[in-house]
């Protein structure tokens, strides 16, 4: 199903796409702890070995916390002199101007991010630029976990089209109804993103016409930003399960999962009345361990009649929430090889394997279909 962006302004058309093998992106590259500078290149991926052009972000302008930065130019890319203590969020700029391709004329202008943690989603952000530009960010989620939240002009970006780098693999990824997708693991390395807005407003700069404006950016994403806030979520998860549970063992803790994920897709608030859950598993503990870990979550609640469990074969297990509002659904099933590595498990492993379970990236745990 699609999803239209909440972006609504007049004579705009918002998207977010991702990169075309003819695109460049003005990248962050990753830096150790304890650096004295950081560099940024311009190519059509994070690698500095792709790096080209270097003439076309000399202008660039680097910021650390909204401080500006002392830049330098190098033979393939920027370097910019690091501040003590090291900024939480490292930001670049640069405007292309008018660049013709294809027999059309449009501007690009070129965002860039880097952080080792996330920020508050209310921090008073200082970048060097204004919300005109679009801000590609990790930020603590509403339940501690890190998403990345993409934002322009103020309104979040939905149903958008994230480029995910790693390595020398692109992955294509999707945000929610709150312009958010989840922190990618981070366990395996650094990440970066790259996410693009376009406003199909038509215009005139120094004499020229333009039919659009690209505004692009790109977040790179160091290891330890997967972990900084990873010890308080899960610690509050496991709370919540054990309050509602008794226990929070491997199964009701992937119901929380499953919930907070749900909450943060349909940009619901916890015991919102418009919420419908309900779980189709086998009528034996452990899989209906699973609504407990739901209505730690949600909210949801039998005596609210949002939530019940329907009995299932253990091959057809999946969880649907809905938006009762908006009629969207969202359908979760337990990942095979998830399921295998937590049934019939010995009582004395369950609560070593609950915190196991709270500490894993989404993707470990469930797929969702929309």
């Amino acid at each position: 199903m699609t999803r239209p962006l909440s972006i609504g302004i007049a004579g705009l058309i918002a998207c977010l796409s991702a990169a075309t093998g003819q695109a460049h992106e003005l990248w962050f590259q990753p830096a150790a702890k304890d650096a004295a500078v950081v560099r940024l290149t311009f190519g059509d991926s994070p690698p500095p070995g792709e790096a080209e052009r270097v003439a076309e972000i000399a202008h660039a302008k680097v910021w650390g916390d909204g401080v500006p930065l002392e830049v330098r130019r190098l033979a393939d890319g920027l370097e910019a002199r690091l501040p003590t203590p090291r900024p939480t969020v490292l930001s670049a700029y640069a405007d292309r101007g008018i660049v013709d391709y294809q027999g059309d004329s449009f501007v690009i202008t070129l965002a860039a991010y880097a952080q080792s943690r996330p920020v508050k989603p209310y921090d008073a952000l200082k970048l060097g630029f204004g919300d005109d530009q679009l801000r590609l960010l990790l930020v603590a989620g509403d339940s501690g976990r890190p998403v990345v939240r993409a934002v322009w002009k103020g309104k979040p970006a939905v149903d958008a089209a994230v480029t995910v780098f790693r390595g020398g693999e692109t992955t294509q990824a999707r945000t929610g109804s709150r312009g958010e997708l989840p922190c990618p693991d981070l366990s395996k390395g650094p990440v970066s993103l790259l996410a693009v807005v376009v406003d199909q407003t038509p215009g005139k700069r120094n004499g020229r016409n333009y039919s659009h404006i690209r505004h692009k950016a790109t977040l790179a994403l160091a290891t330890e930003a997967g972990h900084a806030s990873a010890g308080s979520s899960s610690a509050e998860c496991l709370a919540r399960v054990k309050e509602i549970h008794g226990a929070a063992g491997p199964w009701a803790v992937a119901g929380y999962r499953m919930g907070e994920r749900a909450l943060r897709e349909l940009g619901l608030s916890k015991h919102a009345f418009t919420l419908e859950v309900v779980h189709r598993c086998p009528a034996q503990v452990q899989y209906s361990c699973v609504a407990d870990g739901l209505q730690a979550a949600t909210g949801a609640s039998p005596g609210k009649l949002n939530l019940r469990v329907e009995e299932a074969a253990a091959g057809a297990m999946k969880t649907f929430i809905r938006d009762k509002k908006s009629g969207r659904l969202l359908t979760f099933t337990l990942k095979p090889e998830f399921v295998r590595s937590v049934v019939n498990l010995p009582h004395e492993r369950l609560e070593a394997e609950g915190r196991r379970v709270a500490g894993l990236a989404d993707d470990e745990v469930f797929s969702i279909a929309d």
